[in-house]
């Protein structure tokens, strides 16, 4: 069975009738994921987690939302078609879901983020260390 193709979920998509000014409104309090860099609204990651990294289960539980994404990134690089973009490969996103990326995050790594991780042999490569 074919899966439906996935994309981050931003709030224009499903609102044509949506202002070019009404992103910067909407999005004022964006955050990136830890482990992806996805950018999206708290309230988005609480909708619908986080859709590269499925495994976290931040949907409608506000402490992990809070636990594995942060607001402090800098960069903004948005991907349409990860799997052919050279920017995508060069930043290691050739694989994640088309969307807003954080180009660098500016904050350190929950300990129990970085315990999960290395319980599931997952290892981040763009984190400062």
């Amino acid at each position: 069975m074919a899966q439906p193709p996935r994309f981050a979920e931003a709030p224009a998509h499903k609102d044509p009738s949506r202002e070019a000014g009404d992103f910067v409104y909407t999005n004022k309090a964006m955050r990136c994921c830890f482990i992806c860099r996805l950018v999206k609204s708290e309230r988005q990651f609480l909708e619908t987690g986080c859709e590269n990294c499925q495994f976290l289960r931040m949907e409608e539980d506000r402490g992990r939302v809070q636990d594995y994404t942060t607001p402090n990134f800098g960069g903004l690089i948005t991907v349409m078609d990860p799997a052919s973009s050279w920017a995508t490969k060069w930043l290691h996103l050739s694989k994640y879901v088309p969307g807003a990326y954080a180009l660098v995050v500016n904050d350190d790594m929950p300990d129990s983020l970085r315990e999960l991780l290395e319980d599931r042999n997952i290892k981040v490569t763009h984190m400062q260390q």
